[in-house]
């Protein structure tokens, strides 16, 4: 079956449900969602058990939630939130859960003028006006491969497949990685009773205490801060729009400059772990997650246990794995019953919009070519939401997603309108 529309919004995490959010606001309801998982906030949804969100800042533009979450939220709390806030903005019913995008393409339209995206799916083909690709930067695992892989009998899996602690009781276990998840799950390992653990890190890495007390006191002067404004502002959504877009409103220079001054302000909190050689990067942590989309290490426990010997660090590449072993490239022999791989995730995006054109290479991840607020250089009907530089990524995400949906409906507004205008000309 065909059916067109004015927009696809393809992804329903936290950007995905802002755009739809923010269309429905602003006047268009002719739009759906499209999500591969059941849920909302999917890749939450299916992440390890303790995951928790590193900022109490973590909701949406206009709303908080009516019932009462945790400062910083569990997984299963950020996907009933998400849920709340579809809810909340009538949203849910345009959301088609368990499909998934298998190809798109740009075709003309059936007046031969205008042209249309069209989206293949498992179940359908659709065709849209305007599409918004809000599939995220952590949608793809990264698996490297390594020589005699196929003899290793223990198990290899990705972090994204990773859920406790309990199967690897009384286990040998190699994490490969230095971000959070690899740290969480470190962590988790040891506290579930694994045999031993080693975290194999490679490359430099920023480390931070959560410092929980103390953000939690921030989070809650920014929110009566944010309340005692709002009784003297008459005009609360206009004003805040403005500042919402305000936020995001950055030339590359004002980034920079932006970038430097939080660098300056919180490296002076980062943990000293040289003697386990791990050393912080070249540039300052806000830098290389806005320029290289390297996320610092936020530590929740990890590093006391590094420092007591209960998690080993090794810093030497592996050469090879044989059926029981690991051998690494400084001539170590280690044995393991398995392999977890924290090795981050990329975008993907280019393989379900393979025009060359539309992306950039970036150390080996496809990034869409935008305008710096989402909107596409390339084809001005073509978004991507949450691809962004930006610091203070997870605070702001719903800025850029509320911020486009606005965008959208002007669009199709002033397209209709031409449209309107272009009929009326009565002919020479």
């Amino acid at each position: 079956m065909n059916t067109e529309l004015d927009v696809i919004v393809i992804g329903a995490g936290f950007c995905g449900i802002t755009v739809a959010a923010s269309l429905k606001k602003f006047g268009i309801d002719n739009f759906i969602v499209i999500e591969k998982g059941e849920t909302v906030a999917t890749i939450w949804k299916n992440a390890y058990e303790r995951l928790i969100s590193q900022n109490p800042y973590f909701t949406l533009p206009f709303f908080e939630g009516k019932r009462k979450y945790s400062t910083f939220k569990t997984k299963d709390e950020i996907v009933e939130y998400l849920t709340e806030y579809a809810r909340h903005f009538q949203v849910d019913s345009h959301i088609r859960f368990g499909e998934e995008v298998q190809n798109i393409t740009k075709i003309k339209s059936s007046n031969q003028i205008d042209y249309r995206w069209q989206i293949e799916t498992n179940k359908d083909v659709l065709k849209c006006k305007i599409l918004v690709i809000c599939t995220g930067l952590t949608n793809e695992p990264v698996i490297p491969h390594f020589f005699g892989q196929e003899y290793f009998s223990g198990e290899i899996i990705h972090s994204s497949a990773y859920k406790n602690g309990i199967p690897y009781q009384n286990k040998k276990v190699l994490v490969i990685g230095s971000g959070n998840s690899a740290a969480e799950i470190a962590l988790d390992l040891y506290e579930h009773g694994a045999a031993s653990i080693h975290m194999l890190i490679r490359g430099k890495r920023w480390i931070f205490p959560l410092y929980p007390r103390l953000r939690s006191l921030q989070y809650w002067l920014w929110r009566w801060r944010t309340k005692f404004k709002r009784l003297f502002d008459k005009d609360k959504t206009d004003k805040r729009m403005e500042m919402m877009e305000k936020a995001i409103d950055l030339s590359t220079e004002e980034l920079q400059a932006e970038i430097n001054e939080t660098d300056k302000f919180i490296q002076r909190f980062a943990l000293d772990l040289s003697a386990y050689s791990i050393y912080p990067e070249d540039k300052g942590p806000m830098d290389v997650e806005v320029n290289q989309g390297r996320v610092a290490w936020v530590d929740r426990g990890t590093v006391k246990q590094i420092k007591q010997g209960n998690i080993q660090v090794i810093t030497s590449r592996i050469q090879q794995l044989t059926k029981t072993d690991v051998i690494f490239a400084n001539g170590e022999l280690q044995n393991y019953d398995a392999i977890i791989l924290g090795t981050g995730f990329r975008p993907g995006i280019n393989k379900i919009l393979k025009q060359p054109e539309l992306y950039l290479n970036i150390n080996d991840r496809y990034l869409p070519k935008t305008d710096g607020k989402c909107q596409s250089i390339v084809d001005p009907t073509l978004y991507f939401v949450g691809f962004e530089k930006i610091v203070a990524r997870s605070a702001t995400y719903g800025y850029y997603g509320w911020y486009t949906g606005k965008k959208i409906a002007l669009q199709l507004m002033k397209s209709q309108f031409y449209c309107l205008n272009t009929l009326r000309v009565p002919p020479n």
